[in-house]
């Protein structure tokens, strides 16, 4: 039989309060209510704290225990981790125990029964008293670990309860090398809390309180920042749209493992504010959210990363937090932005699935298809309209169109994909002038909204946007020529001059101090060097011909290949007597992807303009042209000037647009706005 120890052998001494508590008058509250609170902690599996006094030095010390169901004032617990019993009934004398719900501490003093090694039982007194209140909840956390920097110190340990406003934080004991390693109590720290791998919180504290424990440390940290930013601010920002009815956040609270679900108050494309109670609060700023579900409406959700930006509470009450996107699968981007869309017009859509013949018929009724375009593609009709059968009818992560549709009749259109790493080409802006919708701006409209907010997220990849147009169309020269001009360095145009080539029409040998090889990142440097010296323009990292770029489209291709289309990408140089005198980047696409066929072309690169006949490059561009399966090939010539100098036949020149949206959006935005 299990030896007991009776209270007898352990005296009771009433729980004495802390000396600062002295005159505060406690809340009591009453058995029944008590052993609803102990149970509620069994059922959680938690813990109550057991206080024992040392006889000798008077000193507390604070133990562990699992409360065992309770059904009247006979209480029991089980030791949360071994103890030498027979040590601590010699040398110290039961006092109290308390235990906390998170927001109330709650000291119970109770007639010590029986005790042993495998726990300890009591008689629970009419009432318990509540000696420290919290204005807001703290949590429990789980696996929750923590880098704390001090000074150029750094400390380890783990996050033991959780609020936005306070937490607790334990620091073990460690064994340095004739370094005497100390927190200073009035100086901040920084920290960085970790789960599973992954940083869930940066951000630096006031120390509020510092105990030291047999084990260590036991530190309460107080946030000292209620607003972080986590992108450089820009003049124009995504529009907050509140709707009806309004979606939900639900997700597993990172550092509790808590379910949360919340009502969004606004929401845009960059992210959403919500609102919660001020004493069960859990949201934190800077604290990253991993995996956030967005219930637009019922059955219909979408996942983000998110992480908070603020925090902030007007009455007390209620606590308004803001998160920002920080990542979004493109799929869940043209979601949220088609119900976003939709919310500000019911015309505006984003991706929808429309019929082909229709979008054809749009095409040709106002133009955008005209005579000598049609005779160029209508012999690949049939290819044509199974690319747009494609892109239109099914979802992809290569593309997003935007299209201005009421009672079933298109009225605008626009798109663009994305065909290199980080750049997106928008093309196919059409619409029907002759009615009053001005379905052409709604679309431009749509399409800047779109980037403008989620060209931030890794998944987009987009930090260059481009598009081919002809200097004489007013509209796009008026809007993309505009912006270009009136940019400071993060908008550029350059001119190519456009051809067609028939394969059959040259044949001309290369002489033999000519070479045709696969372009080296050292060509691709020279390149580089010459047109940021020349032009300084965007259009080399825009199109990827940089060497740091030149194994970058194995990735690209298999993404294109998953959805069913072609692309590929080739890189050749010429030189004469070992100089460097053109770079010649094929790529291979769908027919259709561009209706003027621009990214299923060669482009050119002279370097040294009098020093290439126009019969070498005919004969350059013949060898190559057997990576074409049709025989009318399209080209871009870059310079222009080469063309007219070397009287190249063109048929039209094609200005090539670019935008850094991570560093000139806003000037863009003001010119678009301005016109």
């Amino acid at each position: 039989m299990e030896e007991r120890h009776s209270n007898t052998q352990m005296e009771l001494i009433a729980g004495r309060p802390p000396e600062n508590l002295k005159n505060k008058e406690w809340k009591e509250i009453r058995r029944e209510r008590l052993i609803n609170s102990l149970n509620r902690i069994n059922f959680q599996d938690g813990d109550i704290v057991v206080n024992f006094r040392d006889l000798k030095y008077k000193t507390l010390v604070s133990i562990p225990a699992k409360p065992q169901p309770c059904l009247d004032h006979y209480f029991e617990c089980k030791w949360s981790e071994s103890i030498d019993i027979d040590y601590k009934v010699n040398h110290y004398r039961f006092e109290n125990f308390y235990f906390t719900d998170g927001f109330k501490q709650i000291l119970v003093e109770a007639k010590l029964i029986t005790i042993n090694q495998n726990g300890i039982s009591f008689a629970l007194p009419e009432n318990a008293v509540v000696i420290n209140s919290r204005k807001v909840r703290r949590f429990k956390c789980n696996n929750v670990s923590l880098q704390l920097f001090q000074n150029g110190l750094t400390f380890e340990g783990e996050m033991v309860n959780f609020s936005p406003v306070s937490f607790s934080v334990n620091i073990p004991n460690k064994i340095s090398l004739n370094v005497q390693q100390e927190i200073k109590r009035d100086e901040p720290v920084d920290i960085v809390l970790i789960k599973d791998n992954s940083i869930l919180f940066s951000g630096r504290c006031d120390i509020y309180r510092i105990t030291d424990t047999l084990e260590g440390k036991n530190l309460i940290l107080n946030p000292l920042h209620s607003k972080i930013q986590r992108f450089k601010s820009k003049e124009f920002r995504s529009v907050r749209q509140e709707l009806n009815p309004s979606p939900n956040i639900i997700f597993n609270h990172p550092f509790t493992g808590s379910r949360v679900n919340l009502k969004i108050n606004n929401i845009s494309g960059s992210g959403f504010s919500v609102e919660e109670s001020f004493d069960n609060s859990l949201l934190l700023p800077g604290m990253i959210i991993p995996e956030l579900n967005i219930e637009l409406v019922t059955g219909l959700e979408l996942k983000c990363k998110s992480q908070g930006i603020y925090r902030t509470s007007q009455d007390g009450e209620t606590v308004k937090c803001g998160f920002a996107f920080i990542d979004m699968s493109l799929k869940d981007q043209i979601k949220l932005s088609s119900f976003l869309h939709q919310a500000s017009n019911k015309n505006a859509h984003v991706c929808t699935k429309i019929n082909t013949d229709e979008l054809w018929n749009f095409f040709f009724e106002t133009g955008f298809v005209y005579p000598k375009k049609y005779f160029y593609i209508h012999s690949n009709r049939n290819k044509f309209d199974e690319v747009y059968k494609k892109l239109y009818e099914h979802e992809t992560d290569i593309a997003v169109n935007f299209i201005y549709q009421d009672k079933g009749i298109i009225y605008g259109h626009m798109s663009m994909f994305r065909f290199y790493d980080k750049t997106w080409i928008i093309n196919h802006h059409a619409a029907d002038s002759s009615k009053r919708t001005k379905a052409g701006l709604v679309v431009l409209e749509q399409i800047g909204r779109y980037i403008n907010e989620f060209h931030r997220l890794p998944s987009t990849k987009m930090r260059y946007v481009s598009c081919y147009f002809r200097p004489e169309n007013k509209f796009p020269n008026l809007v993309f020529g505009g912006a270009a001009r009136n940019s400071s360095e993060g908008c550029t145009v350059d001119q190519f001059a456009y051809m067609h080539l028939n394969k059959k029409q040259f044949n001309y040998d290369l002489p033999e101090s000519w070479t045709l090889f696969p372009t080296s990142n050292d060509d691709l440097a020279e390149l580089k060097n010459l047109y940021e010296t020349k032009y300084g323009g965007l259009t080399l990292k825009a199109l990827d011909v940089e060497p740091s770029k030149i194994n970058h489209d194995e990735k690209i291709n298999d993404e294109f290949l998953f959805y069913g289309f072609k692309r590929e990408r080739l890189l050749f140089t010429l030189k004469d007597k070992g100089n460097l005198v053109a770079v010649f980047m094929i790529c291979v696409s769908e027919l259709g992807l561009n209706m003027s066929d621009l990214t299923n072309c060669f482009h050119v690169f002279i370097l040294d303009p009098d020093r290439l006949p126009s019969k070498i490059l005919y004969s350059t561009l013949t060898r190559l042209s057997s990576h074409y399966e049709h025989d009318n090939l399209s080209v871009l010539i870059f310079p222009k000037r080469y063309a007219e100098t070397h009287s190249v036949p063109i048929d039209k020149t094609y200005n090539f647009w670019v935008l850094d949206v991570d560093k000139s959006s806003d000037e863009y935005f003001t010119h678009v706005k301005a016109n």
